[in-house]
């Protein structure tokens, strides 16, 4: 058994069972992957995937159990990796993180930019993605960060990966200056439902989250646009098309528009940033997290990664 192989079997995970792609992150051939893979099973006696017409559709259960396992080990030996870097002292690093449309184009935008100036020789990887898949590429390896919108009164850790609760996400009402209610300073839901509102996919965090607010308030608030994200909301109501609800970092420099604080209206939702408890902490992870989070110093991390796991209450 080689570390090859098992790197193998990770990427086979990771391109969705997909050999070409496996090959090419792995930069070897086709052939080689599946004569490496066929010589794993052969040497531990059991099947790892399930094939159809030669093609794989899936992990045996007896696979899945070796990837987990897989995982772990290429994780203990890229955390050696690490720490021989650290004791060479040469600066040299890779640092991957998933974040959201909102997190990429306004939270990290300046960390991004700041790290790179602090620690140039680091390499920076940012992938954006839906915020349901944070949780899994974070989990699987694939990020070593998850920066993510979360709910400021729940937790999100596991015994594997640990969520540090950031600062809240301000929210702003915008509408246009000349707009009626740019006049008013305590906004309430109900002032919104006399005007055409841009509001959010229902099934997004935003839109989860106004959707509770006004159901707990007993009122109807229909949009009349139903976005993915913050920028087609700023858009529309830019056109004057109506007045919407977006997280207050999205309209700096905005002079067309009228913002009025609303946070006070919803949940508290905060950024989160979502790591592996395994992953070791070089200085450059620690001062990304605390650039797009600054509560969280290197030693509030440590003792959270280092916190007991609190187990889910009974109902």
């Amino acid at each position: 058994m080689t570390l090859q192989q098992l790197r193998l079997l990770r990427e086979i995970s990771r391109a969705g069972l997909n050999i070409s792609a496996a090959s090419g992150a792995l930069r070897t051939s086709q052939p080689n992957v599946s004569r490496q893979i066929k010589a794993l099973e052969a040497e531990i006696g059991i099947e790892l995937l399930m094939r159809k017409k030669n093609r794989i559709v899936g992990f045996t259960t007896g696979g899945r159990a070796v990837l987990q396992q897989a995982e772990r080990i290429l994780r203990q030996i890229e955390t050696i990796s690490d720490i021989a870097q650290d004791a060479r002292g040469g600066g040299e690093g890779r640092l991957i993180v998933a974040t959201s449309h909102l997190h990429a184009r306004y939270t990290l935008l300046d960390p991004f930019a700041r790290l790179r100036e602090k620690h140039p020789k680091v390499e920076l990887l940012l992938i954006q993605a839906d915020q349901k898949d944070l949780p899994r590429l974070v989990q699987d390896g694939e990020a070593d960060l998850g920066i993510s919108t979360g709910d400021a009164q729940a937790g999100r850790s596991s015994a594997e990966v640990a969520t540090l609760k950031g600062e809240v996400i301000k929210r702003s009402a915008i509408m246009l200056r000349q707009h009626p209610l740019a006049a008013k300073k305590n906004l309430s839901l109900v002032d919104l439902t006399h005007y055409p509102f841009i509001g959010y996919n229902p099934r997004s965090v935003g839109g989860r989250m106004i959707a509770d607010a006004v159901q707990k308030a007993g009122i109807d608030l229909r949009p009349i646009v139903q976005a993915e994200d913050s920028d087609v909301i700023r858009a529309y109501v830019e056109h004057g098309l109506g007045v919407g609800i977006v997280p207050t970092m999205c309209i700096a420099g905005k002079t067309r528009l009228h913002a009025t604080d609303a946070t006070h209206l919803f949940a508290a939702t905060t950024v989160d940033v979502s790591l592996r408890r395994d992953l070791y902490l070089r200085s450059y992870i620690t001062d990304f997290i605390q650039m797009a989070s600054p509560k969280w110093t290197a030693s509030a991390i440590k003792r959270a990664l280092a916190a007991p796991v609190a187990k889910p209450r009974k109902s």
